[in-house]
């Protein structure tokens, strides 16, 4: 069972919210598992693979938590002191600014999961259709840049090990040309193919077509109102002054965690856990 686009479009954008409004990890930390639980229970589509978002979401982490380290020299707890005379990073490395760079890696990793449904679930015809007919130009150039960016990582792979085989290694910046040239050049010819296609097609030439889709069925009203909710109260406490930040420096304490914005972040678990019980019987 999959959730209409609109549907998953609005809990994306609550679980945004949420992760952006508050800088608490507990809150982010409660946005990284319902993206979580979303990706594994509502399947992906074809050809698209799990580990290389894993290893994104990885190396944005652990270079927040390093960039951080190195280049904030405040807090009061300090792990270990670098000669002065080595350039940024030279200084006190405390354990304050590591942990405000894990909850920054923390928050990217949460807005990256919970938009990842998005392209991991829905097909570019799918969020094509889903677009209103006055934004339908925006729609289209969104779809197909969604169609041509895995082919342009499919292109490189293959001039790389092209030219590979012909005895390429990487030399420097300008060794590189042999493998960017190529890409971009086969990026054109899809680009040129593709508004070929659509002409063929008449498209611009009269009102959209539209293929029939996923109707708008109880769950997606449920995970519509479930994410005006979760926004609605992290968005509102934020404009009314009622939400505190997490300071770690000087001395890191504990995050702030309310119990009703902790509730309302909680809510971005139920449509995941639904489609869950549903797919169970």
């Amino acid at each position: 069972m999959r959730l209409h686009p609109w549907a998953l479009a609005a809990w994306s954008a609550a679980g945004l919210a949420v992760a952006l409004a508050s800088s608490s990890p507990a809150y982010r930390a409660v946005v990284l598992g319902a993206g979580a639980v979303m990706l594994a229970v509502g399947g992906t589509r074809a050809g698209v693979a799990r580990r290389p978002l894993a290893i994104a979401i990885g190396a944005a982490w652990i270079g927040a938590v390093a960039l951080n380290l190195l280049l904030s020299h405040t807090g009061a707890t300090v792990l270990v002191t670098l000669p002065a005379w080595l350039p940024l990073v030279g200084g006190q490395l405390t354990f304050e600014a590591a942990a405000f760079g894990a909850d920054t890696g923390l928050g990217i990793a949460a807005c990256v999961l919970v938009v990842a449904p998005l392209a991991w679930q829905l097909a570019p015809d799918e969020l094509l259709d889903a677009v209103p007919r006055h934004l339908e130009s925006i729609g289209a150039a969104l779809a197909t840049t969604l169609a041509l960016a895995p082919g342009l990582a499919r292109s490189y792979r293959a001039v790389v090990e092209a030219q590979t085989m012909r005895g390429w290694r990487p030399r420097g910046l300008r060794s590189w040309a042999d493998v960017l040239v190529p890409v971009a050049l086969t990026a054109m010819e899809d680009s040129l193919l593709a508004a070929e296609a659509m002409e063929a097609r008449a498209f611009g030439s009269g009102p959209r077509t539209r293929a029939q889709g996923l109707g708008w069925r109880p769950a997606d009203g449920l995970t519509a109102a479930v994410a005006v909710l979760a926004a609605a109260a992290f968005v509102g406490a934020r404009a009314a002054g009622l939400q505190e930040d997490w300071l770690t420096y000087p001395t890191l304490g504990a995050p702030p965690a309310d119990a009703v914005l902790l509730v309302a972040a909680s809510l971005l678990w139920l449509p995941p856990v639904l489609l869950w019980l549903r797919s169970r019987g």
